[in-house]
């Protein structure tokens, strides 16, 4: 399905906000109408806020990233030292050597920070999106020759 943009729907403002309206005794529908967020989303923010005594604090989303051990940081030099190759090809050197699989990625990470590879500013370049040509009705883009004088002759 391919990376969406994740919105972050709670901003520091917004839970101050929430907590100065409920200290003010708004209701929790009108609250939510206004930050544009679920009525539970309020509750949740003002439970933690009488329990804690402070703001919620808003969690980093996504999955946590992995970090490299100094070993394995070590046999990528190695191996990159012995064998002169790109990301992509060490990975299936690594692979062999160890059992431990890593992204080319990760081993591109390695390689940035020891200042064994370069950053292509090419690859940074934002894609633009493939976009399907569709219409609404199908046969509307189609177009034919027909001959007017098929049946004469």
């Amino acid at each position: 399905m391919g990376k969406r943009n994740k919105v972050v729907k709670l901003t520091d403002k917004k839970i101050n906000y929430i907590i100065r309206a409920k200290t003010r005794d708004d209701s929790t529908r009108n609250i939510a109408r206004d930050m544009k967020i679920s009525e539970s989303t309020v509750k949740r923010v003002w439970m933690y806020w009488l329990k804690h005594n402070q703001p919620m604090p808003i969690k980093k989303f996504g999955r946590p990233e992995k970090e490299i051990d100094e070993k394995v940081e070590k046999m990528i030099i190695e191996t990159h030292k012995e064998q002169q190759l790109g990301a992509r090809r060490l990975k299936e050197i690594v692979e062999f050597k160890s059992i431990i699989r890593l992204s080319h990625n990760k081993i591109h990470e390695v390689l940035l920070k020891h200042g064994l590879a370069k950053k292509n500013e090419k690859k940074k370049k934002r894609r633009k999106p493939w976009i399907r040509y569709e219409r609404k009705h199908s046969l509307t883009a189609v177009h034919s020759d027909y001959p007017s004088d098929a049946g004469s002759s």
